[in-house]
């Protein structure tokens, strides 16, 4: 039987009982920005925690299910994280084994997340530079498979129920032909690569920025490691080009913006660790761009006709029209 779900009226008394916040008066509030976990926001007047529980069903239109000791395989992956890259990620505060709860540090005030950014149209490449030094020292700093816990390194059934199965197999069951069948030759081709670690979720939305760069170490978070795992590196700058150039298909009158964000991503990423095969990475953030037009999750700021352009730079990505990050913001404004 699944553990009972958290909500704003248990969770001050279940953070309570396991001593996490004291007898005092507290507030609880549900925070927004997921579809696959409960995440409350507690204060208590001393700290602000932030309260995660993985869902069983995500909250999304088709039927997509995972496991929920996903937020066990986080919390190790957290304090993964935090060794490589002091500063860079939330402490774990608590975790609960038997009901698979994390209670983590909650961001700074005035901390926001980058997704907002790059929709407002301010897209900040110092801030791109900054998450491509974390990721590659992520990258570099776990070749050794044994240096990851346990968790981690079994953490392939996670990523595959919530990355590759809907963002590859079923898209590529959608679309018959010659296409289907290099969207599943490219995840199959990721899925038999067992090199380092990998966050799995490294979009914007789960990055936190501080105001003006301030703040502890790189003055940014990086958040929701729940499919972190010992995978394909090529996924992570994948995961970020493709939200990058869907922001771009959005707002093209900042496209040049985004590119630059990029560029300075990809250049930072290479300085910490060898240069990636960026065609390959390419092909892998056309599968994304294809899944975020028809797949299980939808981008939701996405209107027909730009449904329609992503669509077709997914296919020229995945195909090798597109093949260099010069020309992939080029393509979107063509």
């Amino acid at each position: 039987m699944s553990a009972a779900l958290l909500d704003e009226t248990s969770v001050v008394a279940y953070l309570r009982d396991r001593g996490v916040v004291g007898a005092g008066p507290a507030t609880a509030a549900a925070l927004g920005g997921g579809v696959s976990n409960v995440v409350l926001a507690v204060g208590d007047g001393r700290r602000r925690l932030v309260v995660k529980q993985a869902l069983p069903r995500l909250r999304v239109a088709a039927e997509w299910t995972a496991p929920t000791d996903r937020t066990l395989t986080e919390a190790d992956a957290l304090v993964l994280a935090a060794g490589l890259t002091p500063g860079a990620v939330p402490a774990v505060v608590d975790r609960d084994d038997d009901r698979h709860v994390l209670v983590l540090e909650h961001a700074p005030p005035g901390w926001r997340d980058w997704k907002a950014d790059l929709l407002g149209g301010t897209a900040d490449p110092a801030v791109a530079a900054r998450l491509g030094e974390v990721l590659a020292r992520w990258h570099a700093g776990t070749t050794e498979p044994d240096a990851l816990p346990p968790r981690v390194r079994a953490g392939g059934d996670a990523f595959e129920r919530l990355r590759v199965e809907p963002f590859y197999r079923r898209v590529a069951a959608q679309t018959p032909g010659e296409l289907g069948e290099r969207i599943l030759a490219t995840a199959d081709a990721m899925t038999a690569r067992r090199t380092c670690f990998v966050h799995g979720d490294f979009s914007p939305k789960n990055v936190l920025v501080a105001p003006d760069g301030q703040g502890p170490g790189p003055g940014l978070w990086a958040i929701d490691f729940e499919v972190a795992h010992l995978g394909d590196p090529a996924f992570d700058p994948a995961f970020l080009l493709c939200h990058l150039s869907l922001k771009a298909v959005h707002r093209p009158a900042s496209a040049a913006a985004y590119a630059r964000c990029a560029a300075a991503f990809a250049a930072a990423y290479e300085g910490g660790g060898p240069a990636p095969d960026w065609p390959y990475v390419l092909r892998h953030a056309g599968c994304l761009i294809l899944a975020r037009v028809r797949g299980a999750s939808p981008a939701e700021y996405l209107m027909a006709a730009e449904r329609e352009t992503a669509w077709r730079l997914g296919v020229d990505l995945l195909t090798g029209a597109v093949a260099g990050l010069d020309d992939l913001f080029a393509e979107v404004t063509r």
